[in-house]
């Protein structure tokens, strides 16, 4: 967190002032609980997030942030910030995808008679193919992705050209959705 052990040693001492609201405020940030809780004047922990995973999902975004800008060639930098915003457009839009097919296919007993008809040996099979069908692109999409990072290295103009390719067709589509 960036504080020194003696910084720390004024603080449990009282030399230090430890409820200024600075310090305070980024510190329940960081840990996702109430500056109240902080400075003891409640004992009811209470935290802007009650899963983990969501916890987890911030913080490596967090980390994913802190690195920013990178270390990297005008280029190199412009490649993999182009890269990760692929990936997040991806997995966004595999969350819709994922959200529908989930309510529609997993378990659903109401097309049966449309599973019938188009000849499927079952609705477990109709429920399965149209839920793979749903989230293919996303299957899709990481494997583009793989391939520009192994192309990268022998062909770096090329991938970049690629992932252009790609993220203006994802990026085209949220200009249709506003």
């Amino acid at each position: 967190m960036g504080v020194t052990a003696s910084t720390i040693l004024r603080y449990e001492n009282g030399s230090i002032d430890n409820t200024k609201k600075m310090v305070l405020e980024g510190l329940s940030e960081a840990l996702h609980v109430s500056i109240e809780w902080l400075r003891g004047e409640t004992d009811e922990y209470e935290t802007d997030i009650t899963d983990k995973k969501e916890l987890q999902i911030r913080d490596a975004m967090g980390d994913i942030l802190k690195q920013l800008p990178l270390d990297l060639s005008k280029k190199e930098d412009a490649f993999s910030k182009d890269l990760l915003l692929l990936m997040l457009k991806q997995y966004n839009l595999f969350l819709e995808s994922f959200q529908f097919a989930c309510k529609n296919y997993k378990g659903n007993t109401n097309e049966a008679d449309i599973a019938k008809v188009m000849g499927f040996e079952s609705n477990d099979e109709y429920n399965e193919i149209m839920f793979l069908r749903e989230i293919t692109h996303t299957v899709n999409a990481f494997n583009d992705m793989a391939d520009i990072v192994r192309l990268y290295s022998k062909k770096p103009e090329m991938a970049e050209q690629r992932l252009e390719n790609l993220l203006s067709e994802v990026l085209y589509e949220d200009s249709d959705s506003v």
